[in-house]
């Protein structure tokens, strides 16, 4: 089985440095981060990397090419539901 489509529940500490870093790594996997808190989502989707909720030495930049091909970011889970193959739950 391989993994396509991938939802990481949590976009705090874990959930979202570890789906970047997997968006740098494996640009083929579509890869969706969702979370219930509105600020934190709306912050990781900010034009203003200067905004994300959370500093990592290199973070903005890797961001900043991710999510220009394949990471999303998502306040609701519906969203991104049906395109998901695995998920991941990292707060």
């Amino acid at each position: 089985m391989s993994a396509s489509n991938i939802c990481c529940i949590g976009a705090g500490y874990v959930g979202a440095p570890t789906m970047v870093v997997i968006a740098l790594k494996c640009p083929n996997i579509k890869l969706s981060v969702v979370d219930t808190n509105k600020q934190r989502i709306a912050a990781w989707n900010h034009a203003d990397l200067d905004q994300l909720p959370i500093y990592e030495l290199g973070l903005k930049e890797v961001v900043t090419e991710a999510r220009e091909r394949n990471l999303l970011f998502f306040y609701r889970f519906r969203e991104s539901y049906r395109r998901i193959s695995n998920y991941f739950y990292g707060s």
